[in-house]
Parts: structure tokens; sequence; C-alpha cells
């Protein structure tokens, strides 16, 4: 009787694994990121918490800022999945929609509101991986300008507000910046103040966009 061979995983179960490691090294990442802060967590740490040599480490992240930076590609795709699973949150006024998906990103950013400030300053600096000239946050950036688009199309087709075009995904997604900035320097009770500024302004914009002006 032939003895049993066994297969080599096939390239999809690989692919499972190679992914599940990543999120494993993610959240050991996130941990000592939570515990000790962006710049004192060293790679070798997250590989000891990781339960994996650093050189295999290596192999998936070459460096702090690539941990970040599918950090915000898994928080992205988090959102997304939420949004396209939640019929009701769909089926709400615009600013409702908006307030919701940005309150929503940034509960995820909470537990790590240091390493968000970290990442946010390093982002800065013209040779960063984390900049806005790094093909790779481009791309993640960009996915998010189509996904917005998607929702500002929907509220024209549904008369919510007139036609905006690109032009006005670029726009919120220069105000979701400007909202984690003022997120990250507020320290009021559960950051109540961000949440009121993101409400009040969302709120008025949409007023502008349906009367063409500010009059009450």
């Amino acid at each position: 009787m032939k003895a049993r061979t066994k297969r080599a995983p096939t390239r999809s179960k690989r692919a499972e694994n190679k992914e599940k490691t990543r999120k494993a090294i993610l959240r050991a990442a996130l941990e000592l990121f939570a515990e000790k802060g962006f710049y004192r967590t060293t790679t070798r740490a997250i590989a000891r918490k990781a339960g994996i040599a650093e050189g295999t480490l290596f192999n998936y992240f070459e460096s702090k800022e690539d941990l970040a930076l599918y950090f915000f590609e898994e928080e992205l795709t988090r959102i997304i999945e939420w949004y396209q699973g939640n019929h009701r949150i769909q089926r709400a006024p615009l600013p409702e929609k908006l307030f919701a998906i940005i309150h929503r990103f940034l509960d995820g950013l909470a537990p790590y509101e240091e390493f968000i400030g970290a990442v946010y300053l390093r982002a800065l600096t013209p040779a960063s991986k984390l900049g806005p000239w790094n093909l790779q946050a481009q791309e993640r950036h960009l996915r998010y300008l189509k996904f917005i688009r998607g929702i500002l199309a929907q509220a024209e087709a549904d008369g919510e507000i007139p036609s905006v075009g690109d032009f006005g995904a670029h726009t919120f997604g220069l105000f979701h910046l400007a909202i984690v900035t003022y997120w990250l320097r507020d320290h009021s009770q559960g950051k109540e103040q961000t949440l009121a500024l993101l409400d009040r302004v969302l709120k008025l914009s949409s007023h502008f966009l349906k009367r063409g002006g500010w009059e009450w």
C-alpha cells in the first residue's frame, strides 16, 4: 500500500496563512503601541509578542511605518464593510451617514491615540512612507475618496444635494483629516467637542448645498 504524500498548501491557503500572520503582527504591535508608544516600541518587541522571529517580521513589514499603513488599510476596509452591511445608515440623510462614518473611524482610533498622533507627525516627513507622496498611502486615500464619492453620488441622485462631482469627495477628505487633527488635540470628556463640531459642520454644509446659501 502506497504511503500518502502530503500535498503542498494551495496558493489561496498560503495567502490566507500569510494574512493571519499579518493580522497577528498588527495586533501585537497595536497592543505595544498603546502600552509603550510608537517610538518606544521596537520591532524586536513586536516580533516577540507575536511569537515569531524578528527576521520573519521583516518578511511581512519592513518597518513600523509599513505596520501603520497596514493598520489604516484595515481600518478603511472595516469602515467600508460596516457601511455596506448597515442598511439603516444607507437610508439615513447624508449628514447622518457622513457623521456615522467619521465617528466610527474615530472610535477605531481611540485606543491608539498616542500612536495615531505619532503617525500623523511622522507623515509630515518628506521621506516617510506615511506621507501623501507615498504611492501606497495614495492608493488607500483614493480608495477612500471613491467610497465617499459613491455616497455623494447617491445623495445627488436622490435630490439631497446638487452635483458636487469629485470635488465634493476631495473636500470631504480634507475635512476628515481636519477633524482627526482636531480630535487629537481635544481633551474634552469623550471627545465631545470634536463630535459637536463634526455634527454642526455637516449639518451646515448640507443646508448650504440644499439652499445655495446660508439663509435660515
